[in-house]
């Protein structure tokens, strides 16, 4: 497709979004507070000294930051950039970006923008895995409103890696980044279409519309407040009695309790998530393959589904899960086998002990309590040591752990963003810190097959390495639950659990 019809189907996205969300045609209202009870502490702001966002850090960084194409479930539409146009020989591809906008600070969006973004990223001491933009090489400004992003090679995917909304995409202000990185991680600035107002550590983020956003007709609320909230059976009850307007749950209880309630609505999303802990393949006992495996077979998920989610999710049979397009359902997956876990810990020869770090919640606990318990048949040993949950991606990223609770997350989109972020080496060492040899070869070639079949058998001999290998423990599938008042409307699909409120509206006059 050559540029021209790339800027007329953007012009076409647009405005078929602009009908899906115009004010009026779905009786959208304006004006409203919107309060979101979220699970734990934000991470700050500021790439390079986050390290990564975590969802709670995603959803209020996805108000004021924005990113070049998004996803609107399965479809890419424009944000900041308009059109992708790939060279001939696809070894570059340039973007054109939406003209008129401006970073909340008065700095003019433009190409120069962009490159300090992803330059910025690429550094080489830059500390950011930057794994699912591994095949970019630099990004040129080509004039004020057209950048070119140089690869190392054809990359299939670059365009669904420019859609995901997380660190690696949200582009803040230059001026507020180079000026005062420090005053950046505790007050982000973008073009979003919320303006961050304060952070009240501990209890809230607060943020208020942009009365200049470039989208004219959005957003349609006034306010968005997120308010931290680590006790599950608090923020249920927050939501219940109208405090928080919504809040993600990952309590089976609360769920199945809140679908009896009619004055409670229960929005849910399944993608390809799972639930997962990292074996630190680098330290022993996690070093050796067959205690990994021993762990994985030791693991019981079908009985953790039935007590622990009470039946809202199911266990995993391959890595992507049956509800994506890039499904494996042919692999031969390792999961729960008592007598094989004995036996590969007789194997050993020799007593198997670790330590388990979990999140200090309710569900945390609980999880980890469970796994001691089902190590402990196999003749296996597990201490467990409790982390705050928003100081649990640190412990994560410094390999200060031997088996750490995770969230293989469902980034959506292209499963070479994925695949790359949690199991390539090309750009920095995965958190589980395993050998990636047997892995990067694959997802090289994949990332330059243009045949969607092939690619297809490739991510399959990927996801089938990873079962083999026991790189990590990825037992129960996530399904997304969000509680919310009947009042909360246009919510967005639940992908990598973030609740998006671009396009949110309250269904009752504003206050």
């Amino acid at each position: 497709m050559n540029t021209s019809a790339l800027r007329l189907a953007a012009m076409l996205i647009a405005t078929c979004t602009a009908g899906a969300f115009s004010g009026g045609a779905l009786g959208q209202q304006r004006g409203g507070t919107l309060t979101i009870g979220t699970e734990a502490e934000f991470s700050g702001f500021n790439h390079l000294t986050a390290k990564i966002f975590n969802q709670n850090t995603a959803a209020p960084a996805s108000s004021v930051m924005e990113t070049l194409f998004a996803y609107e479930g399965k479809q890419i539409v424009p944000r900041l950039g308009l059109a992708l146009q790939e060279a001939p020989d696809r070894m570059s591809a340039t973007v054109t970006l939406r003209k008129n906008v401006k970073f909340h600070d008065g700095t003019l969006f433009n190409a120069e923008a962009v490159a300090f973004h992803y330059n910025r990223l690429l550094a080489p001491d830059s500390g950011v895995n930057v794994s699912m933009i591994a095949p970019v090489k630099t990004v040129e400004v080509v004039d004020e409103h057209t950048v070119r992003f140089v690869l190392k090679h054809p990359w299939t995917a670059l365009r669904s890696a420019l859609a995901l909304e997380g660190l690696t995409n949200f582009i803040g202000s230059p001026t507020a980044l180079r000026q005062d990185p420090a005053g950046f991680h505790r007050k982000p600035i973008g073009t979003g279409p919320f303006v961050f107002k304060e952070w009240q550590a501990g209890d809230r983020i607060v943020m208020e519309r942009n009365p200049a956003y470039w989208d004219s007709r959005l957003p349609y609320l006034d306010r968005v407040i997120y308010r931290v909230l680590p006790d599950a059976n608090t923020r249920y009850q927050s939501i219940r009695s109208g405090e928080v307007d919504i809040g993600r749950m990952d309590t089976a209880t609360h769920v199945l309790d809140a679908k009896k309630d009619p004055s409670l609505k229960v929005h849910s999303y399944e993608g390809s998530g799972a639930i997962s802990w990292n074996f630190n393949n680098s330290k022993p006992p996690f070093d050796d393959k067959r205690v990994r495996a021993a762990v994985v077979h030791a693991f019981n998920s079908q009985a953790m589904v039935d007590t622990f989610f009470l039946g809202t999710t199911q266990p995993t049979r391959d890595l992507l899960g049956a509800n994506s397009e890039w499904h494996c359902p042919n692999l031969t997956w390792r999961s729960y086998d008592l007598a094989r876990a004995k036996a590969l810990v007789k194997e050993v020869g020799k007593p198997i002990s670790f330590e388990l770090v979990s999140t200090n919640t309710p569900a945390g606990r609980r999880q980890a309590a469970m796994v001691q318990q089902f190590v402990k048949a196999a003749g296996m040993d597990a201490r467990i040591r409790l982390v705050e949950q928003s100081q649990n991606v640190r412990v994560g990223l410094s390999g200060d752990y031997q088996m750490d609770v995770w969230r293989f997350s469902d980034i959506g989109g292209d499963p070479d963003l994925v695949l790359s972020y949690y199991f390539g080496g090309e750009a920095g060492e995965p958190v589980s810190r395993h050998d990636t040899s047997q892995v990067d070869p694959l997802l090289a070639k994949a990332r330059i097959e243009t045949d969607r079949a092939k690619r297809h058998a490739m991510y399959c001999e990927v996801a089938q390495k990873v079962s083999d290998e026991a790189f990590q423990l990825i037992p129960v599938r996530v399904t997304y639950f969000a509680i919310a008042r009947p009042t909360v409307k246009g919510l967005p699909p639940m992908q990598n659990s973030l609740i998006r409120v671009r396009a949110m509206w309250l269904d009752k006059p504003a206050p």
